[in-house]
């Protein structure tokens, strides 16, 4: 039981932090359902302890264990050095530390309904309850029967806090997966209070490294700032002599750290900035001014970062300009939280030839089909009715294989599964997703290693195809 719940006033305005269209007057939560508990396992007897010898029969010295017989040191040392999570500071350590029995219920926090958020990241959700219905029908947590509830918080930080404690109250152990940076922030004080895991948010703010501070918060996308970088070396490489830019992101938190990324490591990289362009989150009209400005300059390469449907009408006053100008083609560069096929295939002609990144694998892309694992998900989803979004809901399938990885490594610890081991097995964590392109691995190691996924390969969209090519091989060289 949750005792002294400290009460969280939202401190992020909603109209600097939402979508441009995902406002809307529906606020009514939506919850799914997860199927029934199953009786946990009994714990298995210890074994029984030998008895010893008597003095006068102690084994003859030629009988004394083999050096090799000893405990591993080396295991101890390495266990020894692991990141644990210290519960003195929780509200309630006897709760934190408390073995988890039954059913694991796991909460989060997603726009669902009404608005372009929603149609955006909707599949998301779809996603990640299809992978528990997954590992429900294959005992993939044995013993356990997993349950997921996701509240909808319209991508409204000012909702997130009541989404979240909803959860609590109905018994959440964890949390996983909440879009959105700000609507992170807004409950991570809580969850960090609570002493409750917060996992995998499915956004790339650099927030998500401060271990010392909130041990219990954790990301699962590759931060902005590294991705910033990866642009920047790819940029580097097509235009060696160097290159003139112009940036355009939505004006928060979110674009902020891109912009600043991009900005401080550019020089570095032969890159010259002349132009910015900036769009409030709350201005739902298209970018015309702010590209005309762009195009007026000319630069070699436009680096964007839109959100959500910001990503479609950017791309379309970038199509006008260039077709208006008849001689300007940038090389455009836009966020990969823009690289879904919803949003590019809305898009249309005018995503054609543009580059972003990722570290899962094309699903749309028939070749990428035909690996035995992908076609098993692609499979599984038609079977659930959600074939036509498999490539958008791979993102959430992710998050939710990773989290059951996370659990299921927990409950095999010394600790057996509690809200405790649940957050010391994801920062020791090491593991390859089903879905993730070929030579990534998701690595944590405690406050040494915040960052679950810091490699990238650069892809550049084929509109007629509605599929990516990959721009040289997967960069790594931004992993600790």
């Amino acid at each position: 039981m949750i005792h002294r719940r400290r009460t969280i006033t939202a401190a992020f305005a909603a109209g600097a932090l939402l979508l441009a269209a995902c406002g809307g007057d529906d606020d009514e939560t939506t919850t799914t359902d997860a199927p029934a508990a199953t009786d946990a396992p009994e714990a298995t007897d210890a074994p029984e302890a030998t008895d010893a010898p008597e003095a006068t029969d102690a084994p003859e010295a030629t009988d004394a264990p083999e050096a090799t017989d000893a405990p591993d040191t080396t295991e101890a040392e390495e266990m020894a050095d692991m990141w644990m999570v210290n519960t003195d500071d929780c509200i309630d350590p006897d709760s934190a530390n408390a073995p988890i029995e039954g059913t694991v219920r796991i909460g989060s926090a997603m726009p669902l309904a009404g608005g372009a958020a929603a149609a955006a990241f909707a599949p998301v959700a779809s996603g990640m309850q299809a992978y528990i219905d997954y590992a429900n029908e294959n005992g993939l947590l044995e013993g356990y029967e997993l349950e997921l509830s996701i509240q909808d918080d319209q991508y409204n930080p000012e909702l997130t806090p009541g989404a979240v404690n909803t959860e609590i109250d109905a018994g959440a152990h964890l949390f996983a997966g909440i879009i959105g940076s700000p609507n992170n922030l807004a409950v991570r004080d809580l969850l960090n209070d609570e002493c409750i895991p917060q996992l995998n948010n499915l956004t790339g703010s650099p927030a998500w490294g401060e271990v010392a501070d909130y041990p219990w918060t954790t990301g699962i996308l590759v931060p902005y700032t590294v991705e910033s970088q990866v642009y920047a070396a790819q940029i580097a490489e097509q235009f060696p002599d160097g290159a003139t830019a112009a940036l355009f992101y939505v004006n928060n938190e979110f674009g902020q750290v891109y912009a600043d990324a991009f900005g401080e490591i550019a020089a570095d990289y032969g890159i010259e900035i002349v132009e910015e362009q900036t769009i409030e989150a709350t201005d739902a009209n298209p970018p015309t001014s702010q590209v005309t400005t762009i195009a007026s300059a000319a630069p070699d390469v436009v680096m964007a970062v839109p959100l959500g449907a910001g990503c479609i009408s950017f791309l379309s006053e970038m199509a006008n300009a260039k077709a208006q100008s008849g001689s300007w083609t940038p090389a455009t560069y836009i966020t990969n939280t823009c690289a879904s096929s919803l949003i590019l295939g809305a898009a249309g002609a005018a995503a054609d030839e543009l580059y972003t990144s990722g570290n899962l694998q094309d699903i749309g892309d028939p070749e990428v089909q035909a690996d035995p694992v992908v076609a098993e998900y692609v499979a599984y989803m038609e079977s659930k009715g959600f074939g036509e979004i498999a490539t958008t809901a791979a993102a959430g399938w992710t998050t939710a294989e990773i989290t059951v990885e996370i659990l299921r490594q927990a409950a095999a610890s010394e600790d057996g599964l509690t809200r405790a081991s649940i957050i010391n097995a994801a920062r020791n964590f090491e593991y390859t997703p089903s879905l993730a392109r070929p030579g990534v691995v998701d690595k944590m190691v405690g406050e040494d290693d915040p960052y679950l996924a810091e490699s990238l390969t650069v892809i550049q969209y084929d509109a007629d195809t509605a599929t990516f090519t990959d721009v040289g091989e997967l960069i790594t060289d931004f992993e600790t």
